[in-house]
């Protein structure tokens, strides 16, 4: 992955602002970062309510769950990382309890058997769909420091990644921004799957309505363990174009689940805060609620 992609477009046109200057994403090709995302955009519109497409976040909560902790020799705070790092790395602390500042949290005994389970599942959707994987440099260093781990971690593991199923990280909420409301909002009916509640729902329902879905429907998981949830699909009601899912490193098992579903299924993360109050922003201010 030598070619470096300029993703000073994405969300509000000056994403490398946010970044300290600068924010290429790592490619196998040589290509504009436009172009990629409108091949990517293009693939996943004819996907809608047609066919089970997923599409998996992947950034530093995923790679410390399975690599472990990497030292960032760029961060501000190097000597604090690097006893941080150190000391798990020599077990100090017990590295396979995890608990995740989406709130997750995992025993040790589950821990090692979750990423186990959450490797399998990131295979399913690397064979079905994308990977959005944070691959990339930019001007403050920030979460880059597994960047090389990454494609020898997927070959060991067996895991299928290439530029047929590799995207940018931010490719995915940049699909839900303003020049896509009419391709993903208007007459659509949206189910979103997350640890939420009743009033976050109302929110997030009139939020979305007045973009122009037509439905929302919900399906609640748990907020601290959603690598563990089954979920039951029996309570939707209509025909799913589009699903959301924000369930933190967990979003891959509940995934997975949503095959029978026939659909687009995007891994949001905290972009679904935007969803919930339209003042909100996400990713440095990059990433806000859809003009109306």
């Amino acid at each position: 992955m030598e070619n470096r992609v300029n993703l000073n477009f994405i969300g509000n046109g000056n994403a490398a602002k946010s970044y300290g200057g600068k924010l290429e994403a790592w490619s196998f090709n040589n290509i504009q970062g436009e172009a990629w995302f409108l091949n990517f955009k293009n693939h996943v519109l004819s996907c809608v309510g047609k066919k089970y497409l997923p599409i998996y976040r992947m950034a530093d909560g995923e790679y410390r769950f399975l690599m472990g902790r990497k030292y960032n020799f760029h961060s501000k705070q190097f000597l604090k990382e690097f006893l941080i790092v150190t000391a798990e790395k020599l077990k100090i602390k017990n590295p396979n309890k995890w608990k995740t500042s989406w709130g997750e949290e995992y025993t040790p005994k589950e821990t090692f058997i979750l990423r186990e389970n959450l490797l399998n599942k990131i295979k399913e959707i690397a064979n079905d769909g994308y990977l959005a994987c944070y691959i990339n440099d930019n001007g403050l260093n920030a979460f880059t420091e597994h960047n090389n781990y990454i494609l020898p971690f997927f070959k060991k593991n067996h895991i299928n990644f290439s530029s047929e199923n590799y995207i940018p990280f931010h490719f995915v909420v940049h699909l839900l921004l303003n020049d896509s409301r009419h391709d993903f909002y208007v007459d659509k009916n949206i189910l979103l799957i997350s640890g939420t509640e009743k009033k976050t729902e109302n929110q997030i329902s009139n939020n979305l309505k007045g973009l122009g879905v037509k439905n929302v429907e919900f399906i609640r998981i748990s907020k601290t363990s959603s690598m563990k949830d089954i979920i039951d699909l029996s309570s939707i009601t209509n025909k799913i174009d589009l699903c959301l899912v924000a369930a933190g490193i967990g979003s891959a098992n509940i995934i997975s689940q949503l095959k029978p579903l026939n659909t687009v299924v995007l891994d949001i993360g905290g972009y679904i805060n935007c969803l919930i109050d339209t003042s909100k922003s996400q990713h440095g201010g990059i990433f806000t609620f859809p003009n109306k």
